[in-house]
């Protein structure tokens, strides 16, 4: 399974891998556990959702400031 909100998909810290796999006796919840389907490293759901989150608004940042940017260079041709 992959971890994804839009075309953001969260990373094993391990291996940089996207695919993941339940355990067999984990439990659900926040701190549930997902294995690396590569490497085998364990994960806690709500890590994988903060490093979503964290790129989603890197990714925001990214943006914006390239279009304040653009909006400084149109200004300055004016």
């Amino acid at each position: 399974m992959e971890f994804r909100v839009g075309q953001i998909i969260a990373k094993c810290p391990g291996c940089g891998g996207g695919r993941f796999k339940i355990p067999e006796h984990e439990h659900s919840g926040p701190r549930m556990n997902y294995v690396c389907a590569d490497c085998g490293k364990a994960s806690e759901y709500s890590k994988l959702v903060t490093q979503i989150g964290r790129e989603a608004m890197r990714q925001r940042k990214t943006r914006l400031s390239g279009e304040r940017a653009d909006r400084v260079a149109r200004e300055q041709e004016a």
